[in-house]
């Protein structure tokens, strides 16, 4: 179908529309991208950063489907998730940075897992069960990737626009401009030491 966007130029409009009837999907995207795992492959290796990552995408997995979402893929040190709605995704945030706060507590510095998080709401098109494309999936690549702290949920001003009052409530405005982009965004105001949203 991209073939024919390009070969066929006068007939786009037609492609553009196939394309969009057959993958856009309006779904709330989640990308936890963790934290301090270039400091701990530097440090401890390869092996043991593929460890890590690997426990944790078993930790979080669980929350992920428990709210209603499933994990898109699991890349480098990124996890990226697909669920229904905005609720439903920051809940899960919120679960996902208390469970690793959790399994953290006994374990040494150069073993624990922490994660910031990004969150974006809108038709995106969904190719196969691993690929999401979209502007509010580049947002909150941006917010969890490049923008948030260390257990930090951010979401775009979209998926902050569909959340339930009680929980918009939780949030604050905030403002980033990167990569030529300004980007209106909001922050979960929580505790994740306390497990839940408050």
């Amino acid at each position: 179908m991209l073939r024919d966007y390009n070969e066929y130029p006068e007939r786009r409009a037609e492609t553009l529309a196939a394309i969009h009837e057959r993958f856009t999907r309006t779904v709330a995207i989640l990308v936890l991208d963790s934290t301090g795992f270039t400091r701990t492959t530097q440090t401890m290796g390869i092996v043991h950063f593929l460890a890590l990552v690997e426990r944790l995408v078993r930790t979080v997995s669980p929350l992920i489907e428990a709210y209603g979402g499933r994990v898109l893929k699991a890349e480098a040190d990124n996890v990226y998730a697909v669920f229904p709605n905005v609720d439903e995704a920051v809940r899960a945030a919120v679960q996902m940075h208390s469970a690793l706060r959790v399994a953290n507590e006994l374990l040494p510095a150069n073993e624990e897992i922490a994660g910031s998080m990004g969150i974006g709401y809108g038709p995106v098109l969904m190719v196969g069960n691993e690929d999401a494309f979209g502007d509010e999936m580049n947002l909150a690549c941006k917010l969890g990737e490049d923008l948030a702290e260390r257990e930090e949920v951010l979401i775009t001003d979209d998926a902050y626009k569909a959340l339930a009052p009680e929980l918009a409530a939780r949030f604050v405005e905030a403002h980033f401009s990167i990569s030529g982009v300004e980007i209106d965004a909001h922050r979960l105001v929580h505790d994740p030491r306390r497990g839940g949203l408050f």
